[in-house]
């Protein structure tokens, strides 16, 4: 079977490796970029993914900069973001929601939290593990 897609924009060696780790489990095949120029870069000569995992505040270019280059361009327009931020910041997350973001998720996160989250999205391909 095909593995859907994620791609995930996020700076913090950390983070991503978890990011990484946690979703290969759940079945991705997953694409990386550790800073916003490289993103760039991949969002104009890659086809579009399944689902985006976006951090805001990256290196270059940030996470609002991105999704709005995102929803431009017509064969990533459809594509779930889900925005990654470290700060409860209200301001950044609604901005966020108004650029057309489809979700946010708070870092620190629990493993449950954020598969909880991006199962509203129901990626085909996705391993389901029984409850």
């Amino acid at each position: 079977m095909h593995k859907p897609t994620l791609f995930v924009v996020e700076d913090e060696p950390d983070t991503a490796a978890l990011l990484k780790m946690i979703m290969e489990e759940e079945g991705y095949e997953i694409l990386h970029a550790s800073d916003g120029k490289q993103a760039q870069v991949q969002i104009d000569a890659l086809p579009p993914p399944a689902l985006v995992l976006l951090d805001i505040g990256l290196p270059h270019v940030n996470g609002l900069e991105l999704l709005a280059q995102i929803r431009k361009k017509s064969t990533w327009a459809m594509v779930p973001v889900v925005m990654l931020t470290a700060a409860a910041d209200q301001t950044q997350i609604c901005k966020a929601v108004v650029a057309g973001a489809s979700a946010y998720i708070l870092k620190p996160f629990k493993r449950e939290s954020l598969l909880a989250k991006l199962a509203q999205f129901r990626v085909p391909g996705m391993k389901r593990k029984a409850s």
